[in-house]
């Protein structure tokens, strides 16, 4: 079940590099790791998570609705999973695996906004207290505000733009470029015909290049090849498989190889 220990943990044993996540606030002021603004597409619950408390979250039950087979059956539910907080995904991932923390925020709604930005203040007071985190932590998001208020709050930590085909994919990497950002965020579908040149610009700017959410291995082959930075996937065991056949493939024959 998405955003829970147990995927995070799975995705770490499966060579995952870094774990992508989503971070929303709680109603006490708690960061807490859930995609939807409410409750009841992934628990059996209801309602907004930020009108909910970190204990009230936390006694819903996360792998609820998860099913592999449409329905037929739930797998995961009354095992125990919960939603979880960010510092238990920290401690419970191996350190060397890296985190991008997506803060979710909606720039056309107010109210979610300063929950956006609020959640930026602390993930800035998260790395102060853990100087630790500084190498691990990647924090991401579609609203420019959230992105400025860790930049003005702490110019170090690295921030990455996520972008959607609403702008040419030229025109995206325009923007995090000017805004002076680390990282671009483009969806797959919307990587287009003009991938291999975006790629080439943005690293001669000095940018890493993470491609969401590419489920498909031959894609990601492709994508690999255009010399994207990173890939966030679904299945990260089948991404990476299918990239180191497609590696050893291109290696002259002769050459031993480290795995």
């Amino acid at each position: 079940p998405e955003n829970t220990l147990t995927a995070f943990v799975l995705a770490a044993e499966q060579g995952a590099d870094f774990v992508e996540l989503d971070l929303r606030i709680t109603r006490d002021g708690h960061l807490v790791v859930c995609h939807d603004a409410t409750l009841e597409r992934t628990t059996d619950g209801r309602g907004f998570v930020h009108e909910h408390t970190l204990a009230e979250l936390q006694r819903l039950d996360a792998g609820y609705a998860f099913t592999l087979d449409r329905g037929v059956t739930y797998p995961f539910r009354g095992l125990g999973l919960r939603i979880p907080s960010f510092e238990e995904v920290i401690a419970a991932l191996p350190s060397h695996i890296g985190i991008d923390a997506e803060v979710k925020s909606a720039p056309w709604d107010p109210a979610d906004r300063q929950r956006g930005q609020a959640i930026a203040e602390r993930l800035v007071a998260l790395v102060r207290a853990r100087p630790d985190l500084r190498d691990r932590l990647l924090i991401s998001s579609f609203d420019t505000a959230v992105l400025d208020t860790v930049q003005a709050r702490d110019p170090e930590l690295p921030i990455g733009l996520c972008t959607t085909p609403l702008a040419p994919l030229p025109e995206q990497l325009r923007l995090t470029i000017e805004c002076g950002y680390d990282a671009f965020h483009p969806m797959d579908v919307g990587f287009d015909e003009h991938g291999a040149a975006v790629v080439a610009s943005a690293h001669l700017a000095g940018l890493f290049v993470n491609v969401w959410t590419v489920d498909a291995p031959d894609r990601a082959v492709e994508l690999a090849a255009l010399g994207v930075d990173g890939i966030i996937t679904d299945y990260p065991e089948a991404t990476r498989q299918a990239i180191e056949r497609a590696l050893n493939r291109q290696r002259p024959t002769g050459l031993a190889t480290t795995r």
